[in-house]
């Protein structure tokens, strides 16, 4: 790729022009879908939220908020920066995601450094957890938390295995392919052309994702998450290691949590058991051999000057 967007508009007025496309559709197609998806059920709005969070949920409903969930993503990760790709850098998908040139040994190694900050993460998530925030903003972020927890409840209630399989792509799937497109391949780049550093638009980049989801107890493991994504994409110039990353992320977590919900493991990866300092730190130091041979998988060391 080439160092600048092949369009004679500056990177700051593409990166907003993005933004506005990208995140505008998102928060107006879950309305349109969700309209569409009661009309077809024969409920109201209302009716339909009210059942997030109640015991045995009605498969019908989590089916239509998967779609719903998968329409939105869809179009907002993949559909519109594919659009923005072909319309202002005269370009395509290719140019960012290069499968053939996946190599066996990163890809297992980016399997074991994802695997090993799951672990590490989890430190981090529990201390993210402990902070205390003024009255006002944290009963906001604790409905707003509450809201996320409900939703993920209703939509992993697991009632069999086509379902767990859709809930798979769409939760696992579309967001390591479409959110890497847009948060990795795109804002980090333009971040990147606007700033001259990439170390700053990779963690620039790291916040706006973790601030995107909305789920502030998770603030720091996330933007962390974030910044692991955007690493594997600078020193590979690849977004398949990014994504890959992304994928192994969301859906071993989902896959644990059918198979709790089986019976075929004790483990439940919700829980928030401590973690021994000791583990965290023998995996800080897997991680760290890991992301060195990573690096070293690689011949060109400034793969931002590729995009």
């Amino acid at each position: 790729m080439s160092n600048s967007p092949e369009s004679s508009r500056s990177p700051l007025s593409l990166l907003l022009i993005l933004i506005l496309l990208s995140m505008g559709t998102y928060l107006i197609a879950p309305a349109i879908f969700m309209a569409i998806g009661v009309e077809v059920l024969g409920i109201t709005v209302e009716e339909f939220m009210s059942q997030i969070g109640m015991e045995d949920p009605e498969p019908s409903l989590q089916l239509t908020l998967v779609i719903i969930q998968a329409g939105a993503s869809i179009l907002s990760f993949i559909l519109v920066p594919a659009f923005f790709i072909k319309k202002y850098e005269s370009s395509s998908l290719s140019e960012y995601f290069h499968s053939k040139s996946l190599a066996i040994n990163a890809t297992v190694i980016t399997l074991g450094l994802t695997l090993a900050l799951m672990v590490v993460n989890s430190l981090l998530i529990e201390w993210n957890l402990s902070f205390e925030f003024p009255d006002a903003v944290a009963a906001t972020f604790d409905h707003l938390e509450e809201q996320g927890r409900l939703m993920t409840e209703f939509l992993t209630d697991f009632y069999s295995l086509p379902y767990f399989l859709l809930v798979m792509i769409v939760v696992a799937v579309v967001p390591a392919i479409g959110e890497e497109l847009l948060f990795r391949g795109l804002i980090q780049k333009y971040l990147h052309s606007i700033w001259g550093n990439p170390h700053v638009a990779i963690w620039a980049t790291a916040f706006f994702f973790s601030a995107f989801h909305l789920q502030f107890y998770g603030f720091f493991p996330r933007m962390a998450l974030g910044a692991f994504f955007g690493y594997l994409f600078y020193f590979s110039g690849n977004l398949w290691y990014a994504s890959i990353a992304h994928l192994i992320n969301n859906g071993f977590t989902l896959l644990m949590i059918y198979l709790f919900q089986l019976g075929m493991v004790e483990y439940d990866v919700e829980s928030t058991e401590t973690l021994s300092i000791w583990v965290a730190l023998g995996f800080v130091i897997i991680g760290g051999i890991l992301f060195v041979l990573f690096k070293k998988q690689f011949h060109i060391t400034g793969n931002l000057k590729n995009e």
